[in-house]
């Protein structure tokens, strides 16, 4: 079972994600309808070890086994989920097999009793950094160019 419910004041989250950077390009998520970008992963298991979940993620979503590095980042993240979310979110790097492919690949993420249609596609590392394109959250196009080391962050939607 995630560990994804809700409570009276709104939705806890607990969700890993994979930065997996090639050849200059981030791999993202793009859910149907939405604008931004999303670093792929999802919600942990109970009892699930955070590499198991990557693992485990990368694997149903696009069929393809990773390799599971260092912590990235540790965000605490609140926005609009249907209602309020609160999330806390592990950001790890990622070993990606195999080279990046043009255009979108479609796939599905699956929560709860929900799947939504989502589409990966590699997006040049510097549109993200520059800012040309809209990521969630907006924190992670700040550790793509620098050193890798673990940061903590915090991000309110507006």
């Amino acid at each position: 079972m995630d560990i994804l419910f809700d409570t009276e004041q709104g939705r806890f989250s607990y969700r890993v994600a994979g930065l997996a950077v090639k050849d200059g390009k981030l791999l993202v998520q793009r859910a149907k309808g939405d604008d931004g970008l999303a670093i792929p992963g999802g919600h942990v298991a109970f009892g699930e070890l955070t590499a198991e979940t990557l693992r485990r993620e990368f694997r149903e979503e696009l069929g393809v086994d990773v390799e599971v590095g260092g912590l990235a980042a540790v965000g605490e993240v609140f926005w609009n989920w249907k209602g309020p979310c609160h999330q806390i979110g592990l950001y790890f790097w990622v070993e990606f097999p195999g080279e990046p492919w043009e255009g979108v690949r479609h796939g599905f993420d699956e929560y709860g009793q929900v799947r939504e249609e989502v589409g990966f596609s590699w997006e040049p590392v510097e549109r993200v950094t520059a800012g040309t394109v809209k990521i969630y959250p907006p924190q992670a196009a700040e550790w793509l160019g620098a050193e890798r080391e673990v940061r903590h962050f915090v991000y309110i939607e507006k």
